[in-house]
C-alpha cells in the first residue's frame, strides 16, 4: 500500500536534531548560566560543576593542556544539570547520590542526541 511506502520515506529522511549546550535555561524561576572554564582540571580536579547559590554551572572545556571530545562536555552538562534539578526540588539525598545523577546524565545524552524529526 503506498502509505507504508510513505511512511517508510519519511522515516529514511529525519535528520537528528542538534544538540547544543544552552548559554542559559530556567529551572523553578530562577536562571541558571553555562559557562565553559579552560581550568577546571588544573584547579580543582574536576570536568564540572554546579554552583547552587550562584546559579552556574561550569564545564572543562578543550584547552591547551585538555581534550576531550565533545560527548564527555555534553554529559557533562547533563550530569550538572541533574545536581541542579535535583537541588531546585530539594533533594539533597538524590543530589548527593553520584551513581544516580550519573546514570540519568548519560541517559539523557543518549536520548537528546539520538532524538529525530518533530513530532507531528
Amino acid at each position: 500500500s503506498s502509505g507504508a511506502g510513505e511512511q517508510r520515506e519519511k522515516e529514511q529522511t529525519l535528520i537528528p536534531i542538534a544538540f547544543k549546550i544552552p548559554a542559559s535555561f530556567w529551572l523553578y524561576g530562577q536562571k541558571i548560566h553555562v559557562s565553559m572554564e579552560p581550568r577546571l582540571i588544573d584547579e580543582q580536579d574536576c570536568v564540572g560543576e554546579a554552583l547552587y547559590r550562584q546559579n552556574l554551572i561550569h564545564l572543562q572545556c578543550n584547552s591547551a593542556s585538555v581534550n576531550r571530545p565533545v560527548s564527555h562536555i555534553e554529559i557533562s552538562f547533563f550530569h550538572e544539570l541533574m545536581h541542579m534539578i535535583f537541588n531546585a526540588l530539594n533533594e539533597d539525598d538524590l543530589r548527593k547520590n553520584e551513581q544516580l545523577v550519573d546514570g540519568m546524565a548519560h541517559l539523557l545524552h543518549q536520548a537528546f542526541i539520538t532524538m529525530e524529526g518533530e513530532a507531528k
